[in-house]
């Protein structure tokens, strides 16, 4: 249960690569809204789950509409801790969060705890720096394509891929899922699931403007670093 004082708290200083971008603010400033997605990390995955908030009480609890493979839902446990990434009118807001319970029946449900505090990330004071970087793009369905990043920040990123006219890539849509692998010099590799947020074509070329699902903070000093660089050498 959260208390008074640690809803009216602010805690600690953003990380240095995203310095005056994100915000550790109290949960009592979390705007909730019905139908939004989220992504649902769990400890030790490689990969982010995505559902829709359906029901809250607000500094109680949140529910999530949320579907999950067997071997996940087996290995939940009450007071579990998870990550939450949600996206409000262009922030996305990251907190941790415990389960208070779950069910498949009638519908997969995700019950947790609403955060005492969070990180506040507004989408457009990120700004996206040009780059050539060179890539691998994955659908969900595993199928990998060479690409080019044409620009990048701790956010998100713009995606070129060349394409035949009956290539798969074309039926691609705003709001599916796919995973980015970014060759980073000597920042090294990252490798991060992203939702496609818009598309454009011209001339054989599928640009995918792109959002990360999720990024730790190791990879956001990754790609900062990367962007520094570029900006540096570039003047």
């Amino acid at each position: 249960m959260q208390t008074e004082t640690a809803k009216n708290k602010t805690s600690g200083a953003a990380p240095p690569a995203t310095e005056n971008k994100i915000a550790k603010i109290a949960g009592v400033n979390l705007e909730v809204a019905l139908g939004s997605d989220l992504v649902v990390m769990f400890p030790d995955a490689q990969t982010g789950y995505r559902g829709r908030i359906v029901g809250y009480d607000a500094y109680e609890y949140i529910v999530a509409s949320l579907r999950l493979p067997k071997a996940v839902r087996d290995a939940l446990t009450y007071k579990g801790e998870i990550v939450i990434k949600y996206l409000h009118e262009g922030t996305v807001y990251g907190f941790r969060s415990n389960i208070l319970n779950h069910i498949t029946r009638p519908a997969p449900l995700l019950f947790f705890t609403y955060p005492d505090s969070l990180e506040k990330l507004d989408l457009r004071k990120a700004s996206r720096t040009s780059c050539n970087i060179d890539a691998i793009i994955f659908t969900m369905e595993g199928a990998g394509y060479d690409c080019l990043v044409l620009n990048v920040s701790e956010t998100g990123c713009k995606v070129a891929v060349s394409v035949t006219a009956r290539d798969p890539l074309n039926t691609m849509e705003a709001g599916e899922d796919m995973m980015v692998t970014m060759q980073l010099g000597g920042a090294g590799t990252v490798k991060l699931p992203v939702v496609v947020k818009n598309i454009t074509k011209e001339k054989g070329n599928i640009h995918f403007g792109c959002m990360f699902l999720d990024i730790n903070k190791e990879e956001q000093e990754q790609i900062a670093q990367y962007v520094d660089k570029i900006e540096r050498l570039s003047k």
